[in-house]
């Protein structure tokens, strides 16, 4: 028995600060379904920011299959 419970986008959220350096709030990670959805949300973070301060997105795809066929 197989079971495929579909594809998962995850977005990571990557701050950098000029000066400091980077990191990643775990709280800003985000799951998704669709593409979509998922780049809406990359895209939000992406936008605006300074050269001091600014974030970059990452988009991960997960196809999950439990099971053997």
């Amino acid at each position: 028995m197989e079971i495929n419970s579909g594809t998962l986008y995850r977005v990571e959220i990557t701050e950098y600060e000029a000066g400091w350096g980077q990191r990643m709030d775990r709280a800003d990670t985000k799951y998704f379904t669709t593409l979509e959805e998922a780049e809406a949300y990359k895209a939000h973070w992406e936008e605006g920011g300074s050269y001091e301060l600014y974030w970059k997105a990452n988009i991960t795809k997960f196809g999950a299959r439990i099971g053997k066929k």
